[in-house]
């Protein structure tokens, strides 16, 4: 039987400082097994459950999660706002 992707977990908007590791997770199910791609500014960054990197002030914006299995696709998104250390 064939379904279509379903996110199960999705995720959630973030605020960290500059230079923390930051983690966004997303899964989905479906038949067949949906792939997870993540994308910022409309490139794929990796493909996966787990987006994971280290902050820097490139780095805030939305953040999108897309399950694909062939028959349809479903999308999440988050905002990561990285706060920029200043040294005085």
């Amino acid at each position: 039987v064939s379904v279509p992707p379903s996110l199960t977990t999705k995720p959630s908007d973030q605020t960290v400082i500059e230079n923390q590791e930051v983690t966004f997770q997303c899964t989905a199910t479906g038949n067949p097994a949906p792939r997870i791609k993540w994308i910022k500014d409309g490139k794929t960054l990796v493909e996966g459950d787990i987006l994971t990197f280290k902050a820097t002030r490139n780095t805030s914006g939305q953040y999108w999660c897309s399950a694909e299995n062939g028959l349809d696709l479903a999308n999440a998104s988050a905002y990561l706002n990285v706060q920029c250390k200043y040294s005085i």
